[in-house]
């Protein structure tokens, strides 16, 4: 009677184990399907490339190589407010257009702020 109570034991554990596994497999197929579908039927095309590596560089981003930080603002058709911060200086509001807009020397960060005047600009340049 006793390696009958270890089997029953021994059969639940394995049972969630097996559960585990199942789970796992079942999201990293999801995962890859979902990547698959995401993915558009062109993505090996040079339009395509350029496209996603230029919607990665949306943002703030750092200097380097010996040029300035800057925000690269990827709408074609809006012109927005940026928050800007610098060392050692107060930080101050932005308007960029679409494209890339080099920052301050010491900027230390920048990024969209939709609270400040509703987000939208008209004359990229200006700040405030």
């Amino acid at each position: 009677m006793p390696a009958n109570e270890d089997s029953v034991v021994a059969r639940p554990h394995r049972s969630r184990r097996g559960r585990l596994t199942g789970v796992l497999v079942a999201f990293a197929a999801a995962g890859a399907l979902a990547g698959a579908m995401a993915e558009p039927a062109s993505a090996g095309s040079a339009p395509a490339a350029s496209q996603s590596a230029k919607l990665q560089n949306c943002g703030w981003n750092e200097a380097a190589n010996g040029e300035h930080a800057y925000y690269e603002h990827c709408a074609t058709d809006t012109n927005v407010w940026i928050q800007v911060t610098r060392w050692a200086r107060g930080g101050y509001h932005r308007c960029v257009g679409p494209g890339r807009t080099n920052l301050d020397y010491d900027a230390t960060g920048a990024w969209y702020d939709s609270n400040f005047r509703g987000g939208l600009c008209s004359h990229p340049g200006d700040t405030a």
